[in-house]
């Protein structure tokens, strides 16, 4: 307002007219202040009053006749028009800046570039978007302007990842924020929330974005307006993405009222699409609900009038994805006919990853509901197929396990449509969409020093932290710093050291490994309200509707829950009432899940779905003393089986043992596995990260001994405790892991934390994805004495010459029933 109010008064001084002063060069400052001073007026009353200001400043450039003025008009003139959302108008305007460059200075100039490139990122023209802010960043760079370098350099990055260069576009913000400038930090917190969502980290997402809101509050007419509702925009697609369909809806109407209130038509629309995303989200949820049909029919046409509103202002992208909800919510009214015409009549691809996959999933939707489903099948695997190629060049596990997130609809539709084509038909759906993001690990991204000392620094907060009698609230507060640094760093290594992926296994290839393993296979997994399995028993492979999915979850929590209490607790008296309750839990799982399947082989793959997941399996009856190997898939359990070098007999091996400080036994656990052993252990004395880092980097054993920590809200920090402090799970992606079979005598680091479409972070999960064939990990807390005794007994049975999964059977019935807390994870080693 001030600034309103200032360049009010300079107007009228102007219109007053000056002695000695040439009209020319009042007319000059009359437009140029005119211009200025519609910006004002639209960021505090909307775009009526700034255009009434652009009409009079047209007529004094008329009546001037001056290119460079008239060009200079332009480009304000289209800057508010794309803030407004009139695309078409403001593509003219820069278009004709950029003709008469010589009228702007060369700071100027950037602006001009970084307009031209933030309109071709919304009209849906990456290509040109990059083009224009890498020549905005050459003028800026040369000239020695930070301010114009950081946001060009910021905006490069958004043009990178709208051309599916996700890593390179972390890289790129990356690079941008540690150009210091005075500058606000908020549209790159707005900018970088998007790229956080399109990767999947939507909670990482939510908290940049809720930081970014932070930094502009403020009340209404304060000229932050619109920024605050670019930022409850975004938040309406993050608690979308969430599932909290109410906070989406919330968030999306009050973005939409305050660019209504500003005239920003085209953000209005933006804004109403994400209120039409949560509301569909709702009748996905209620389809079969009393008045579904019409309740469609009116979702539709809000989506209709939306297409007619974008297309009028030149947002293809607005109108083709309001084309996408339109069909989506006719296809919830049964009206199948008119919500292929929808689809037909999008008019150019989707940008981004999340927009194909979207229009794949409604498409195939519609296909199947129509009698095509051989057609919708083809369109999903494609679908698959393009959520592989997504995770091309990321080495970072965060990045690669994120992005799934897109995809978990259309693995669910996939399989719907499997079920009717019998056991084969699922168990390629399964492995189809878990081998997507299931990548082979990559050992070619180098050390980085900054990663490193960042590194350091959090082990030394813990180490710090563990050292304190009670918590220190700032010292705790320095370790989430860091892990959000450390985090920020690892996106931004990701790029240009990818790793590859392995096509799927055939049925008949997976009947042969399990054949010469001696295994059956069961893989368990979620559809509607039941738990369903398909398995491969007999080398027959079939397929079972196993329990109803809210017994299934009561059930597996009660265990968990159980189990810990078993293993924590001086029981005394509650012990036979604890142990009880926790065997009829198993038993009636085991009844519901297992038994079904009759199995005849030795051993049993088990590959698991997040609701069963971390669950003691050999206390369910009939696992007992059963070789169980727990695969993320039968591809990745035949990749490691077919791909072992070992054989009976082959050794010596090399085996390494680390022995964290506070565990009472584990010393005498490290001697006895070393006298197991022989000449080929070695006990590292005292155990440091970097030998343990180095030698999960090796062929071999590795054993360890120590305290470990699952941290469920950032799986990627699990940890095992040495005496120089946590080797978090992150730090071995750099060197990857070659170690043959890693056994983790520490609790609780065979837990993980799951995000959608079955992606599992831990310290185990993340050994077994950065290249270890097998790892035995506890899912929950086991004394001291019962992981010493088991994980001894363990390792006489490797030296036997038994396989993992038989050695550590054996191992947990010699022992107690706590034990079945530990689990084969991966594939075997045979030693």
């Amino acid at each position: 307002m001030d600034a309103q109010r200032a360049l009010r008064a300079a107007l009228a001084a102007i219109d007053r007219g000056g002695a000695g002063v040439a009209r020319s060069d009042l007319l000059t400052m009359r437009c140029k202040t005119l211009t200025t001073l519609a910006l004002t007026d639209f960021l505090l009353s909307g775009l009526p009053a700034a255009e009434r200001r652009f009409a009079q400043a047209s007529r004094v450039v008329a009546e001037l006749g001056d290119d460079d003025l008239g060009a200079r008009l332009a480009y304000q003139r289209a800057n508010v028009h794309g803030r407004a959302g009139d695309l078409a108008s403001a593509s003219d305007g820069i278009e004709a800046a950029v003709a008469r460059l010589s009228a702007f200075t060369p700071v100027e100039r950037c602006s001009v570039f970084l307009s031209r490139g933030m309109l071709a990122l919304e009209t849906g023209d990456p290509d040109l978007a990059l083009a224009s802010f890498h020549e905005s960043a050459t003028i800026a760079e040369t000239n020695g302007f930070l301010a114009q370098a950081q946001m060009s350099r910021h905006n490069e990055g958004f043009a990178r990842y709208l051309l599916g260069d996700l890593p390179g576009a972390l890289t790129t913000m990356a690079e941008a924020a540690e150009i210091e400038t005075d500058f606000s930090n908020a549209p790159p917190l707005l900018d970088r929330g998007r790229v956080l969502l399109e990767a999947g980290l939507v909670s990482e997402a939510v908290e940049v974005l809720h930081a970014g809101a932070r930094s502009v509050t403020g009340v209404a007419g304060d000229g932050q307006d619109q920024l605050r509702a670019e930022f409850d925009l975004e938040l309406a697609r993050a608690e979308q993405l969430h599932g909290r369909r109410d906070l989406a809806a919330e968030a999306a109407d009050r973005a939409r009222a305050t660019f209504a209130r500003l005239g920003a038509t085209a953000w209005a629309g933006r804004a109403s699409l994400a209120g039409l995303m949560a509301a569909l989200d709702q009748q996905a949820r209620h389809r079969d609900a009393g008045g579904a049909r019409s309740l469609g029919h009116r979702t539709a046409r809000r989506a209709d009038a939306l297409v007619r509103t974008a297309t009028s202002l030149g947002d293809l992208r607005l109108a083709d994805n309001a084309r996408v909800a339109a069909a989506a919510a006719l296809f919830f009214a049964g009206d199948l006919t008119a919500a292929q015409s929808r689809l037909t009549a999008r008019t150019a691809p989707p940008v981004s990853l999340s927009d194909e996959l979207n229009v794949s999933g409604v498409t195939a939707a519609v296909l199947a509901a129509s009698g095509e489903p051989g057609k919708a099948r083809r369109l999903l695997s494609r679908a698959a197929r393009r959520l592989e190629a997504g995770q091309r060049g990321s080495a970072s596990l965060d990045v690669r396990t994120a992005r799934s997130i897109h995809g978990t609809w259309l693995c669910s539709l996939d399989l719907r449509l499997a079920l009717a084509h019998g056991a084969p038909a699922v168990l390629a759906t399964l492995e189809r969409w878990r081998s997507a993001t299931d990548r082979l690990p990559s050992l070619g991204r180098p050390a980085d020093v900054e990663l490193a000392g960042l590194t350091e620094r959090l082990r030394l907060t813990y180490r710090r932290i563990r050292a304190e009698e009670r918590p220190d609230p700032e010292l705790e507060r320095d370790a989430a710093r860091l892990q959000l640094q450390i985090r920020a760093r690892d996106w931004a290594l990701s790029a240009g050291a990818g790793s590859a992926s392995g096509a799927p296994i055939r049925i008949r290839e997976a009947r042969e490994v399990l054949a010469d393993a001696d295994r059956d296979l069961v893989w368990l997994f979620a559809v509607g309200d039941h738990m369903w399995g398909v398995g491969i028993v007999r080398g027959r492979a079939t397929i079972r509707q196993l329990m109803p999915l809210g017994r299934v979850v009561e059930l597996a929590h009660r265990v968990r829950a159980d189990l810990r209490v078993a293993a924590t607790q001086r029981l005394g008296a509650l012990g036979p009432a604890v142990w009880g309750s926790l065997r009829g839990d198993a038993a009636e799982l085991d009844d519901a899940l297992m038994r079904p399947w009759r199995l005849a082989a030795a051993g049993l793959v088990l590959v698991t779905s997040h609701e069963v997941s971390a669950l003691p399996w050999a206390l369910l009856p009939s696992l007992a003393g059963r070789p169980l190997t727990v695969a993320r898939s039968l591809t990745a359990f035949a990749r490691r089986d077919a791909g072992s070098t070992s054989q009976p007999g082959t050794g010596p091996w090399n085996v390494h043992v680390s022995v964290g400080p506070a565990v009472p036994r584990a010393g005498a656990e490290a001697g006895a596995i070393a006298a197991t052993w022989g000449d080929a252990a070695v006990v590292a004395r005292p155990s440091r990260a970097r030998l343990l880092v180095d030698a999960l980097a090796t062929p071999g054993v590795v054993h360890v001994a120590a305290h470990g920590t699952h941290e469920v809200q950032s799986p990627l920090f699990s940890s095992v405790a040495l005496h120089d402090g946590p080797v978090f799970a992150h730090e071995l992606q750099p060197t990857g892991v070659r170690a043959d079979h890693v056994v983790l005598s520490a609790c609780d680091v065979g837990s993980v934390s799951f995000r959608p479409g079955e992606e599992a972070l831990g310290l185990a999960a993340s050994v077994l994805a950065l290249g270890a064939r097998s790892v035995v990990a506890a899912v929950s807390p086991v004394p001291d004495a019962v992981a010493a005794a088991a994980m001894v007994a363990h390792h006489r049975g490797l030296v036997a010459g038994r396989s993992s999964d038989v050695a550590l059977a054996e191992a947990i019935v010699a022992t107690d029933p706590v034990a079945a807390a530990f689990l084969n994870l991966g594939g075997r080693f045979v030693p």
